[in-house]
């Protein structure tokens, strides 16, 4: 190989390198301006992805949907999403991972680079889309809570009121019509002494 030929390569090598530094750079900040919280399924799996992780990203995305077990319509709705997650993260890893990269044209090179760059957009849009229906179905979770505890206390309330009524009528009731027979009785006997003509 003549020295042309190896600087040439020598060259074209750097400036594949620099170009791959400069869609890492890229992928950083477009995952810092997504602004999600640095615990979220988004942050960590989008990390994993810029720091090219890609197995560990997949894996992540998977254990969190099944560790959300406990909400099965869940997995069921974000399935779909999940599984386009991956292949949006195996893409990207071809795509940045493509063998004879530094032999390509720039503008190649670049193409291969925007392709990835949109598929990274794709991959946060399909992340936000899992998250939200996550959000939905702890919402419908806390609303059905909150719908069994008014109904149960309307219940607890309507079997206090029966209850009440219950002891009214037999307890109290019965000793009010006593109370009553007894005033009568009582009025009676005042009436007939003080009326001389029934003596």
């Amino acid at each position: 190989m003549s020295e042309v030929a190896k600087s040439i390569t020598v060259v074209e090598v750097a400036h594949a390198s620099e170009m791959q530094e400069d869609l890492r750079r890229k992928l950083k900040e477009s995952q810092k301006l997504d602004g999600s919280r640095i615990d979220s399924v988004r942050a960590t799996v989008l990390s994993s992805v810029v720091s090219e992780s890609y197995d560990r990203a997949k894996d992540d995305l998977r254990a969190y949907v099944e560790h959300k077990a406990s909400y099965p319509a869940f997995q069921v709705r974000v399935e779909r999403h999940v599984e386009h997650c991956c292949d949006l993260i195996e893409a990207i890893k071809t795509k940045r991972n493509f063998p004879g990269l530094a032999s390509l044209s720039l503008s190649k090179q670049q193409e291969l680079h925007e392709r990835v760059l949109e598929h990274f957009e794709e991959l946060k849009q399909n992340l936000k889309h899992v998250e939200k229906v996550e959000r939905d179905h702890k919402l419908t979770d806390v609303r059905s809570t909150v719908w069994v505890l008014k109904t149960l206390s309307f219940t607890v309330a309507a079997v206090m009121a029966v209850a009440f009524f219950i002891e009214v009528n037999s307890g109290m009731l019965m000793s009010s019509v006593s109370v009553a027979q007894g005033l009568l009785d009582d009025a009676s006997t005042w009436v007939v002494g003080y009326l001389p003509f029934l003596h």
